[in-house]
């Protein structure tokens, strides 16, 4: 049996339909360090994150940002976003499985003060 036969081939539309993920996503991970929760949203034909990050974290309201949205070959959704936040910068590559989103962040501190840090996340949706 061939790849294709078992994964699906390339979608072929080409505007992505992000709007079944609009809404609220909370951190499955109560004590994190990073993104506590976000909402996605749509304006015009943007699609827009607002995070909020844990009290510890360098700012509560990280703000929003433009999401680049993707799709696999089995028509799964995913996104990258980046924030830029003194003294870090976050790239964010988010794809959806089993209902969640799973967020792989990238942290690079600007200063030096702490190595460059990766972690990775569950959102559930709250609404």
């Amino acid at each position: 049996m061939e790849r294709n036969e078992i994964y699906g081939e390339q979608p072929k539309d080409t505007v992505i339909d992000f709007t079944p993920f609009l809404g609220t996503w909370i951190n499955s991970n109560t004590k994190t360090k990073w993104i506590e929760k976000f909402t996605i949203t749509k304006h015009n034909e943007q699609i827009i994150m607002h995070a909020y990050g844990n009290h510890s974290s360098t700012s509560k309201d990280w703000g929003e940002t433009e999401v680049t949205p993707f799709v696999d070959n089995i028509n799964e959704k995913a996104f990258c976003a980046r924030y830029d936040r003194d003294p870090i910068e976050s790239l964010l590559a988010a794809n959806m499985n089993k209902g969640l989103w799973v967020i792989a962040a990238f942290h690079k501190f600007k200063d030096n003060s702490e190595p460059n840090f990766l972690c990775r996340e569950f959102y559930y949706r709250v609404d």
